[in-house]
């Protein structure tokens, strides 16, 4: 049974696309919309905005404009019906079925599947941990008692127990009627079946569930115990995580990243650990921006989330041994790319944030932090700090390494910033190192940027008609539909390529006007069949229009009428032309093609044109 033919119309209009929007990226107030980084590509200066009132976002650096449904579909990789689904479920709009139905044939994603599988999971590992039994008791302990953690913080992550037990996850899962495609996929169980169960990956550990971006938990970590069973020679590891999986991508998301998110601003740093546990004592004892890579070192990906929440900066907490030294000095290319202001502080050996706190307070862990160094300190410090008098080799070689980082610097004026300190931490002039940074620029730039302009080769492709008739006269009845009634009435849809998404949604609108007059734009989306006619909708629909060019609409869409039906008429004449040119057709079909071309050619004479009453009417109440 299919939806009810103006849900996505009223789901539409209840969800609030500031709330839909804000947490995937922080927005500020500009005039009556919102203004943030853009989601879809790497920025500085925020050119992606929100009009919450208008229902729609337009981002000016990648192009990507559309409504509630087409931002879910970008950032969470969703079909048409499955964003439908999302917004269903995450604004609390049941869906709705023609004839009143509450229910249907719609079935849900996997991500869907996965989301709320992980929701159950979560809910009885928390309860395991809760249930007084010897081995929840166990990990309670553990949790309370060696990491001295309270049981208002456990609420607050979730935190909960996965029994020994081996095949009591999937028992409990089965009972829920949980398919046994979705288990398999879900990144909790081993890989092949014991006799005929699912084998958990977890078994005696506490686990910390992993929430991705907007909250939902995706992933587990689970912390070994004294519980835990050893299997054979072989140990068991400390922590064990969950594979990567259709809901989980490690190096695209931070362990609390969700919570950091709401708490950091432009006058806020974050604050970045190596664990989840540290993470969850920093938040404890008030450092709100705190997050953690998933499992491995930050990347590219990482930092960008970072970067989009529009931070002051990042401050970077690592360990003092030798992984965690080589961890920053590895990080410095990754936050110069992103135009992340970063500051290092590197924890005495032996330590960690948890500690820190607990031993000493917020005032310990915050000493730390003060003394933190810019990356191009941190870098010749490094490279620099066993060498006890450094050559001009040594120094050149801490210069081209950080060289290579500048050189995907796209701000001019940050590249300026950190040349002239590399300069005064070498102590070398200015002049020097810019001009050594052009020489180095020069050298590794490209081959196929330094050929000279005579060496280019020129371009034999003509230009290229960005939009057809179909896409034209579409987008004037999606902005001003008053033509569109006159239109309806004297168009043949046949004299439409409906190969063409625009072709497509265009039959549908003059179809639908013909039979019950205007349609209002936003009911258009009811009737499209695939991704690329919505994609074609929304294109037209969410281009902004100047009033003064509203004044041209009825010509426009005149010129269209026109176009298309020449366009039609004069291939229908081709083929005519051709068929009368083959010998073997008989007289009687000669005759009816020659009467034919004979009507099309009267045609073509007087084409069809929208009544200058109508269109005048149009343009009277325009102006």
């Amino acid at each position: 049974m299919p939806l009810a033919h103006d849900f996505v119309a009223e789901l539409k209009d209840k969800v609030d696309l500031y709330d839909l929007v804000n947490p995937y990226v922080q927005l500020k107030k500009s005039g009556s919309s919102w203004v943030g980084l853009s989601p879809f590509s790497q920025e500085k200066t925020p050119s992606f905005y929100v009009h919450p009132d208008k229902g729609f976002f337009k981002c000016f650096s990648s192009g990507e404009k559309g409504d509630a449904l087409t931002f879910v579909q970008k950032m969470e990789n969703l079909s048409f019906m499955e964003a439908i689904e999302f917004l269903s479920e995450r604004f609390n709009i049941p869906l709705r079925f023609e004839h009143g139905s509450s229910r249907g044939p719609l079935t849900k994603s996997i991500n869907s599947e996965l989301y709320a599988l992980h929701e159950l999971v979560t809910d009885w590992f928390s309860h395991n941990l809760r249930s007084g039994s010897q081995e929840g008791q166990v990990a309670l302990e553990y949790w309370k008692n060696e990491r001295r953690f309270d049981m208002e913080t456990a609420e607050e992550f979730r935190i909960g127990y996965s029994p020994v037990d081996r095949f009591a996850l999937g028992k409990y899962l089965r009972s829920k009627k949980i398919p046994p495609e979705i288990l398999q996929k879900a990144g909790l169980f081993n890989k092949d079946l014991q006799r005929g169960e699912f084998v958990s990956r977890f078994c005696g550990r506490l686990m910390i569930p992993i929430r991705e971006k907007i909250g939902r938990v995706c992933a587990f970590t689970a912390r070994k115990l004294s519980v835990t069973p050893e299997w054979g020679d072989k140990k068991a590891p400390k922590y064990v995580n969950s594979p990567e999986t259709n809901i989980f991508k490690k190096g695209e998301l931070l362990f609390n990243h969700d919570l950091a998110n709401k708490a950091v601003s432009e006058k806020t740093n974050f604050l970045l650990v190596e664990g989840q546990l540290d993470a969850i004592r920093c938040w404890v004892e008030g450092f709100k921006t705190v997050v953690a890579p998933q499992g491995t070192a930050l990347g590219d990906n990482q930092a960008m989330l970072l970067q989009k929440s529009n931070p002051r900066g990042v401050q970077c907490l690592l360990d003092g041994d030798d992984a965690g030294k080589k961890a920053a000095f590895d990080y410095i290319p990754i936050f110069l790319k992103a135009g992340i202001s970063a500051r290092f502080s590197i924890l005495p050996t032996g330590t960690d944030p948890d500690q820190i706190l607990l031993d000493q307070g917020n005032s310990g862990l915050q000493s730390i932090l003060d003394q933190g160094i810019s990356p191009i300190e941190y870098a010749i410090r490094y490279k620099l700090e066993d060498i006890p008098d450094p050559t001009p080799s040594d120094r050149k070689k801490v210069s081209e390494f950080i060289f290579k980082s500048l050189a995907q610097v796209s701000s001019l004026v940050e590249r300026e910033d950190h040349l002239g300190e590399l300069s005064r931490q070498l102590g070398v002039s200015i002049e020097n190192v810019k001009r050594d940074f052009r020489q180095f620029s020069q050298s590794h730039r490209p081959y196929a940027q330094r050929r000279s302009n005579s060496e280019k080769i020129p371009s034999n492709q003509g230009s290229v008609r960005l939009t057809t008739a179909e896409d034209d006269l579409l987008f004037v009845l999606l902005h001003d539909n008053r033509v569109a009634s006159p239109l309806a009435h004297i168009f043949d849809p046949s004299w439409l390529d409906l190969k063409v998404p625009s072709g497509r949604v265009l039959a549908k609108l003059l179809a639908e006007t013909k039979a019950d007059g205007p349609v209002e734009p936003n009911r258009i989306e009811e009737f499209l069949e695939d991704e690329d006619e919505r994609k074609a909708y929304q294109n037209h629909l969410y281009q902004e229009v100047d009033e003064a060019d509203r004044e041209s609409f009825p010509r426009i869409a005149n010129q269209c009428l026109h176009a298309l039906f020449l366009r039609s008429y004069k291939h229908r004449e081709r083929v005519i032309l051709k068929n009368l040119s083959n010998s073997e057709q008989t007289p009687e079909i000669v005759e009816n093609l020659r009467q034919e071309l004979i009507q099309i050619r009267k045609s073509l004479s007087s084409p069809p044109t929208l009544i200058s009453s109508s269109l005048d009417n149009i343009s009277h109440a325009q102006n």
